[in-house]
């Protein structure tokens, strides 16, 4: 009997120095965070050049937040989306970052970065000499080009109709094609594409359609997704952020990747989406 009280008290000390290492992770002490990247290259966001080296906007965020945090060492690793959250899931990783939006049911199985380090922005493509499509509320007597059924560009359409009497027609296709949806608008065989500026200006860039930037239609904030003991972590990180938007180094960080400032509101944004087309030639 004495031996099994003394083998449970011993456990109970191992269990608590593994806590207590893990909570009072230090500059001369730190604690390795394991970070999941996603092998899809997203510019500007992230993406490898020609040393393989990792690059792009959430990179140098992920940079900003080693100099802020040395309590932290972190180790990245690749793998697709999908299999990185099952990863995180079930603690091969501490923490993802890849252009993630918010969802209710990710929401139910892990935490999200409240303070956003950037923002997407979701934006309607149209024919060069289109004048009268800039908002959600321009679509609903006007033909999309198809969306999946599964993507957060089909959630913010739902959304839209779910609160207005006069709904958008929305055609859905389980994987659209980017480039063949901007030569309908240029065939003018539909009047619309919603696309997250980003990948607009990548096929923009690659394929050169007659199109431009109708508006943008809202900010979408990108989060950090972490494992749900990972509530130290999270609240760093964000203080960490908080600081860096403070500092005004994330809006710096926007200004060298989308010649254009991401905090800035929505109305300013479009008035200024001449330079994202510019970033897209």
């Amino acid at each position: 009997m004495k031996r099994i009280v003394l083998l449970l008290i011993f456990a109970v000390i191992l269990s608590g120095c593994g806590a207590n290492s893990t909570q009072k992770a230090t500059k001369d002490n730190p604690r390795t965070i394991k970070v999941a990247l996603s092998a899809e290259v997203n510019p500007p966001y992230f993406y490898t050049d020609e040393h393989n080296q990792y690059k792009g906007l959430d990179m140098e965020y992920m940079k900003m937040l080693e100099e802020k945090l040395p309590q932290y060492r972190f180790k990245y690793e690749l793998g697709e989306e999908e299999s990185n959250l099952v990863g995180l899931g079930s603690k091969k990783y501490d923490m993802a970052i890849n252009w993630f939006f918010k969802t209710k049911e990710r929401e139910q199985k892990f935490l999200y970065q409240d303070v956003p380090y950037s923002y997407a922005l979701p934006m309607l493509a149209v024919h060069e000499s289109n004048q009268d499509i800039h908002q959600l509320s321009d679509l609903h007597d006007k033909r999309l080009t198809p969306m999946s059924p599964s993507g957060g560009l089909y959630s913010i359409l739902m959304s839209h109709n779910a609160t207005h009497d006069k709904k958008i027609k929305i055609d859905t296709l389980q994987s659209p094609s980017n480039g063949n949806n901007l030569q309908m608008i240029e065939d003018k065989r539909r009047d619309a594409m919603l696309i997250n500026w980003n990948t607009y200006s990548a096929v923009q860039k690659a394929i050169h359609t007659k199109t431009k930037i109708g508006g943008i239609v809202k900010k979408e904030p990108l989060h950090i997704v972490y494992h749900k003991d990972e509530q130290r972590l999270h609240d760093d990180i964000d203080q960490a952020t908080k600081e860096l938007h403070q500092e005004g180094k994330l809006q710096k960080l926007s200004q060298k990747y989308m010649n254009i400032d991401v905090f800035e509101d929505i109305e300013t944004l479009n008035a200024k989406k001449d330079k994202l087309e510019e970033k897209a030639q």
